[in-house]
């Protein structure tokens, strides 16, 4: 392969004059990282400092000083983010950038794929799986492998075969170790998920097909052993810059390291105390250790915070000092004195509620906007009492971590239990509860539901006799669901009717079903908890059905953009409002229970996340947290006990 030849990049008399005066509209933070002259560049843009206009100036001083776009390559996590990145610098150019060379790593790894994929052994037009196609094709395999095998028919779901495999692609993990740690109740099936994975990658080497991590597990076996294509690559791109370095994960910095071997002109753009995907694969020690791997790397610091009031700051530095593995760095406010962040004690998550929602009304009626506020929490279950207390009073919301409480498929399935003690003629939801049966489908469930609606007796009668119907390898799990159901019919209270169908067979069903099995597990802990205030199944069923159905009439007429956002703090990254709440700060709640000792890994990226929801905030913050639940008294998170004493307001309630 010929080695690319660069050419210098001469602007026009017009692109010239328009561009920008960098010192006037840097401030000395950016300025100097923006213009520094090349090398491993480690830029830390802390919350709110500025880091795309850091990055889009840095192409545009690039540009002015002679480099050509298509010499610049600038990687992100999102497209979106691409784009604006390259509107913003074309902008302060005045010229065409269009050769530049932007967008995600998968973006940009299936441009440099589809030119050299015969070296990978693909034939040519490879085509590529998204995530629906990737199901698809896992439940192909899972089918086959299930044919094959009697005892089969526990495999968990494709979506769950789909993450455990990207994930263990992503961390470079033995897929066998991750279904150990994130996994366990996986376990027993662990030979047979092995069969289905190394199926599916011989299926999609034989089709000529592609995923999404094969994208970054092959440009990374591109660049590392054909010397040939390396060296051009990385001799093209005289500047590599790199957006939201501490999301990286293995495979991303080793393609990183890759592009930029040549030149060894890198600029990482993160924030090492905003990382908190690691559950999606990404590998902090990419940010901790840039010096290791560039020892003449320079560190710059963008401190300069335009967001929050300097009170917000205060607290959110404070919260953050107490971690071990960070590049410490204090934000600095330009803004004028604000009020300290509110820490608000509480009876139990009821009153916490009632406390946020009461506070937003108060705001709506003197005038404030609904789209400036935002309820932010560890977990998706902790916003279920938020959800319908807004609903109550009326006030629209946006729930970003997810569906509506009651619009998510397992609330629905441990409702169906309760509804066929209920009702024993909801045919809707007999259907619901025998499609979970391994080995029932839609057909099997049909059949059993007209034997069971038969007179002259009822269907919880009948339902002892109805294993005659269902097939052989579904006899051990009807029996179960006999069992489970008979059990049910002798339990008044809906709490304790849900903790059984838990114990019974659901439980079970949750981990070969969803990815995210343990959040939902919380997600009905959550419910089961919030049914103790019911002593009846049928007042308890329809609540449930009028909350879940209940749309207030302010969300028909309000503003499409007017409503409050319910977030969980992962989704909330990178976004910002006037007001926030943070609810449900108690230890075992957030940090999370499965949270290691006190100075591991695991509690320090909570403590992240914790400063994350902090600098959210530009106006107000309150930090909310319940001191009692159904099991007794809890204790505030240690989070809160991390802000030194002085900079939290603590408001009592009356």
């Amino acid at each position: 392969m010929v080695l690319y030849t660069m050419k210098k990049y001469v602007l026009n008399k017009a692109a010239r004059a328009r561009l920008t005066r960098f010192d006037e509209e840097l401030n000395p933070q950016q300025l100097e990282a923006v213009t520094c002259p090349g090398g491993p560049m480690l830029v830390l843009a802390g919350a709110g400092t500025g880091k795309t206009r850091t990055l889009t100036y840095r192409v545009a001083w690039l540009v002015e000083n002679g480099v050509n776009p298509s010499n610049i390559l600038l990687l992100t996590f999102t497209n979106k983010a691409s784009k604006e990145m390259m509107r913003r610098a074309a902008s302060l150019i005045g010229g065409d950038v269009t050769s530049l060379w932007g967008g995600t790593f998968h973006h940009i790894g299936n441009l440099i794929l589809k030119q050299h994929a015969h070296a990978l052994g693909y034939k040519d037009g490879f085509s590529i799986l998204d995530r629906t196609d990737t199901k698809d094709l896992f439940d192909t395999c899972r089918t086959a492998i299930a044919a094959a095998h009697k005892d089969a028919q526990l495999l968990p779901k494709a979506s769950v075969l789909t993450d455990l495999h990207s994930y263990a692609r992503n961390t470079s993990k033995a897929a066998a170790t991750v279904i150990s740690e994130r996994f366990p109740a996986l376990a027993p099936n662990a030979p047979l998920i092995l069969d289905v994975i190394a199926l599916y990658e011989k299926k999609k080497m034989e089709l000529n097909l592609v995923d999404f991590d094969d994208i970054l597990q092959n440009m990374v076996i591109l660049l590392k052993d054909h010397d040939d294509i390396r060296d051009y690559y990385s001799r093209r791109f005289q500047h590599v810059l790199v957006d939201e370095y501490q999301d990286t994960n293995m495979l991303q910095a080793e393609i990183v390291a890759q592009l930029c071997s040549y030149h060894r002109n890198i600029m990482a753009v993160g924030d090492d105390a905003q990382s908190i995907f690691s559950f999606r694969g990404a590998n902090f020690e990419n940010i901790l250790n840039f010096q290791r791997q560039y020892p003449e790397a320079r560190i710059f610091k963008l401190t300069t915070n335009y967001r929050s009031t300097p009170q917000i700051l205060d607290a959110a530095n404070s919260a953050i000092a107490a971690n071990l593995r960070q590049f410490r760095k204090d934000l600095v406010s330009v803004r004028g004195a604000g009020e300290p962040p509110a820490l608000v004690p509480l009876e139990d998550v009821r009153e916490q509620a009632l406390f946020v929602a009461s506070k937003i009304k108060d705001s709506i009626d003197e005038g404030g906007a609904l789209s400036g506020i935002a309820v932010l929490y560890r977990s998706h279950y902790q916003s279920m009492e938020v959800q319908m207390e807004l609903t109550r009073l009326g006030i629209p919301y946006d729930v970003r971590s997810g569906m509506k409480f009651f619009e998510q498929a397992h609330i629905k399935d441990i409702l169906a239990y309760l509804r066929v003690i209920s009702n024993p003629f909801d045919e809707i939801s007999w259907r619901r509860l025998l499609k979970m049966l391994p080995g029932i489908g839609n057909a099997t469930a049909g059949k059993i539901w007209r034997y069971l609606s038969e007179p002259p007796e009822a269907p919880l009668d009948k339902l002892h006799s109805a294993g005659k119907i269902a097939p052989k390898k579904a006899a051990e799990h009807f029996a179960a669901f006999i069992k489970c159901i008979a059990q049910l019919r002798t339990i008044d209270s809906p709490s304790e009717a849900i903790d059984t169908a838990l114990r019974g067979s659901y439980e079970r069903y949750l981990f070969l079903t969803f990815p995210d099995a343990d959040n939902r597990l919380r997600d009905l802990t959550q419910l089961s908890q919030y049914a103790t205030r019911y002593n009846a199944a049928d007042t308890f069923l329809s609540e449930m059905a009028i909350q879940g159905s209940e749309q207030p009439m302010a969300a028909l007429t309000a503003d499409k953009d007017e409503h409050i956002v319910l977030s969980s703090i992962h989704q909330a990254k990178g976004l910002e409002w006037k007001t926030v709440f943070v609810i449900g700060l108690n230890d075992g709640q957030f940090p999370s229970i499965k949270t290691g000792r006190p100075g591991s890994w695991d509690e320090e990226e909570e403590r992240r996340l914790f400063y994350v929801a902090l600098t959210r905030a530009c106006d107000e913050l309150y930090l909310c947290y319940a001191y009692t639940s159904f099991a007794g008294l809890i204790r505030p998170s240690r989070f809160i006990k991390d802000i030194s004493r002085g900079l939290l307001q603590e408001i009592e309630i009356i």
